[in-house]
């Protein structure tokens, strides 16, 4: 468990270092535009988009980061999709003009998985950190969030049969936009609780059932390595008085 703590530290480290990076990066470039110093091109153009296509990917990616536990993949699994996601709009910014036709379809796949892995980060962000608590929430947040995606899916593909009704749709986003910040507090709270319990009982830690159970596993792993292994008989004196 330690080992999965460091490695959770060193990749929020190196994400959180991406991600300032992108910052830095795009507001310098804005400030050299904003005084001339130099002049906007589609190049410039691709570098900015793909500065922020990092930078939001980084966000989503701390996400799932922090969702990664012990005995538990499905972190993992969500961070693999953000990655491939952001590697799919990076190659459609930069050689789109080279796909031709297939672009267009191209983009319509990239869209698709990007939200559906969105939607997979906040689940997963949520399964790890809230459980059953506030289930009820959860499960309207994804199903406004399921119905926006179809909106956006279908009118890609030129049906507009869910878009028509904007203020449904909006309505939707500003569910999602309020539940997400609710969900958001409620994980900050959980988290408060769990570090004040582990001040106040000084000799006692707060892990997670998984947790608990790996360790259970491997106490009865090591007794019976102890029941096997042979017992070598306790030296004798042989020295006679």
């Amino acid at each position: 468990m330690e080992n999965v703590n460091i490695s959770k530290n060193s990749l929020v480290k190196i994400v959180s270092g991406i991600i300032i990076t992108c910052v830095i990066a795009a507001a310098l470039i804005g400030i050299g535009l904003l005084f001339k110093v130099i002049e906007y091109s589609d190049i410039l153009g691709n570098v900015l988009l793909s500065l922020l296509t990092v930078f939001i990917a980084g966000l989503f990616l701390l996400n799932s980061i922090n969702a990664i536990t012990v005995g538990n993949k499905l972190g993992i699994f969500a961070a693999f999709m953000i990655v491939v996601s952001a590697l799919l709009f990076l190659v459609l910014i930069w050689a789109n003009q080279y796909l031709g036709t297939f672009g267009e379809v191209f983009s319509y796949i990239i869209v698709s998985v990007s939200m559906l892995s969105v939607l997979l980060n906040l689940i997963v962000s949520n399964y790890i950190a809230l459980g059953k608590s506030l289930i009820f929430i959860q499960i309207i947040l994804y199903l406004c969030f399921a119905y926006v995606e179809l909106a956006v899916s279908l009118a890609i593909f030129g049906n507009t049969l869910l878009t028509d009704l904007w203020q449904v749709l909006v309505t939707a986003i500003i569910v999602i936009l309020t539940l997400f910040i609710v969900l958001k507090v409620k994980q900050k709270n959980i988290a408060q609780k769990a570090a004040a319990t582990v001040g106040e009982k000084g000799d006692y830690v707060t892990i997670t059932k998984t947790e608990y159970e790996n360790l259970k596993a491997e106490i009865e792993r090591l007794r019976e390595l102890t029941k096997t292994a042979p017992v070598e008989p306790a030296p004798v004196n042989s020295d006679k008085e």
